[in-house]
């Protein structure tokens, strides 16, 4: 199967041969897709099975996840997902899935309507294949590209959708909690446990759960982890008898699992149970084509009826804005500048408060530049007063200015909040465990508990 510009079809195979890809009209697979080299990699058919090799691409050859160097071979097993440029092609054997009966399964995708970028609606017409198989999934992207979004919609796509899906945030919680999150406990398991709680993965038995942020999984909760995936089974902490959970999974990271497997800090085997398939989201600056329609339909869900107006000004800095905040970031500026704009709900440059652009008084100016274009941390633009970088700020006292700016940043949202980190956090745009980080790494006194 390749899903490319020109869609998703179904390419049989000979039983051996050599078969090449690439844009040239010579080539055996032929995708006109301009991030495909002209002769792009070639597929070997054996009798050990199939293989692909790289032929000097220029946007590369990689096979879950992993890139191939020129000439370079990675063997296909059966689902196996391989990256040609843009276009992804998936390994089956027979026709492909057909969509499950349910009602559920064959309605849009959440956002799908709101995909207008090539590359995105490659990878949604991709999700209607993935959505039905039984394989586990891995969506890779950085920090606010819509992960859990696509994870919901593989869900709703599936056999499983009218199970439950449930979600956990593998980075929230310290390792003792995670496990009981997600494997339950038996009544004086620990400290504190005065009944029995079923886990996760037994209050989803069905359906599918959400591993987000599953790069934080402390290593040893990665080996049991692994044991559930691999038996079908949970064992309750404090409880020797294991439980059968049928349970589908969709991981999710914004780290580089490929490192960290090197640096001993990811299961090797766990990644490979995971990565039934993989599918890594662009971010938004890389998908430009969707920034107007996500505002309007985040403006639509914010005004609840009332009427605003976004000009062409606002709609041109929006565009060519980095947003190193991705999605995420997006809303919460059109949230904050709908409120800004007060009741005529006419959205300016100036309500938007992007880096660059002058803060609502009118007050003053960010200097432009490569410094200037995205916010330290991640903060959300213009969460709090100040600017980024300072007036005057240069090369050699930067990192400085930059620590101080961040550290007043974080003082102010702990002010405004009274302290509360959860809010704090959300106001800077940032994980609550990003902000503790922070707050530690600064010597900022952390609030007491009353």
């Amino acid at each position: 199967m390749i899903s490319s510009a020109g869609g998703v079809r179904a390419i049989p195979l000979p039983r051996s041969n050599r078969v090449t890809i690439g844009r040239m009209h010579t080539c055996d697979i032929v995708i006109d897709d301009e991030s495909v080299s002209r002769q792009h990699a070639a597929v070997i058919v054996g009798p050990q099975g199939l293989a692909i090799e790289d032929l000097g691409s220029r946007n590369k050859t990689r096979v879950g996840g992993r890139t191939l160097g020129r000439g370079e071979t990675a063997l296909l097993p059966v689902g196996a997902v391989v990256e040609v440029g843009y276009a992804t092609m998936f390994v089956q054997v027979g026709r492909p899935p057909s969509a499950p009966a349910s009602s559920a399964s064959n309605a849009p995708a959440p956002s799908a309507a709101i995909v207008h970028d090539p590359t995105m609606q490659r990878l949604y017409a991709l999700l209607d294949v993935i959505a039905p198989s039984p394989l586990n999934v891995v969506i890779l992207g950085e920090t606010g590209t819509g992960k859990e979004v696509f994870a919901e919609a593989i869900h709703k796509g599936s056999a499983r959708a009218s199970q439950p899906f449930l979600r956990v945030n593998c980075a929230a919680l310290s390792g003792s909690l995670l496990e009981s999150e997600l494997f339950g406990h038996e009544k004086g398991a620990f400290t504190g446990a005065l009944g029995a709680k079923e886990g996760l993965f037994e209050a989803a038995d069905g359906g599918t759960v959400f591993l987000d942020e599953v790069g934080e999984l402390p290593i040893e909760t990665q080996a049991k982890l692994l044991r559930v995936i691999e038996y079908g089974e949970v064992i309750r902490l404090g409880s020797v008898q294991p439980r059968r959970v049928d349970v589908r999974y969709v991981a999710a990271t914004n780290r580089d699992l490929d490192q960290a497997i090197a640096g001993s800090r990811f299961r090797s085997d766990l990644f490979f149970r995971l990565n039934g398939f993989s599918v890594t989201l662009p971010p938004l600056r890389k998908r430009r084509k969707d920034i107007v329609p996500l505002a309007r339909h985040f403006l639509d869900r914010a005004a609840r009826g009332r009427p605003y107006l976004v000009t062409a000004e606002s709609q041109a800095a929006l565009e060519h804005y980095a947003w190193p905040g991705n999605v995420r970031e997006l809303k919460n500026v059109l949230e904050r500048a709908l409120v800004l704009a007060g009741a005529p709900g006419r959205i300016d440059p100036i309500h938007l408060q992007l880096p660059g652009a002058p803060p609502p008084d009118g007050a003053g100016e960010v200097a432009s530049g490569p410094a200037a274009t995205a916010a330290p941390m991640g903060y959300a633009a213009g969460a709090l007063p100040g600017t980024w970088p300072p007036p005057g700020g240069s090369g050699n006292d930067l990192k400085a200015q930059r620590e101080s700016w961040e550290k007043q940043q974080i003082l102010q949202a702990l002010e405004k909040t009274s302290g509360n980190q959860t809010e704090a956090a959300t106001l800077l745009g940032v994980s609550r465990r990003t902000l503790i980080n922070k707050i530690e790494a600064y010597g900022i006194a952390r609030p007491r508990k009353r």
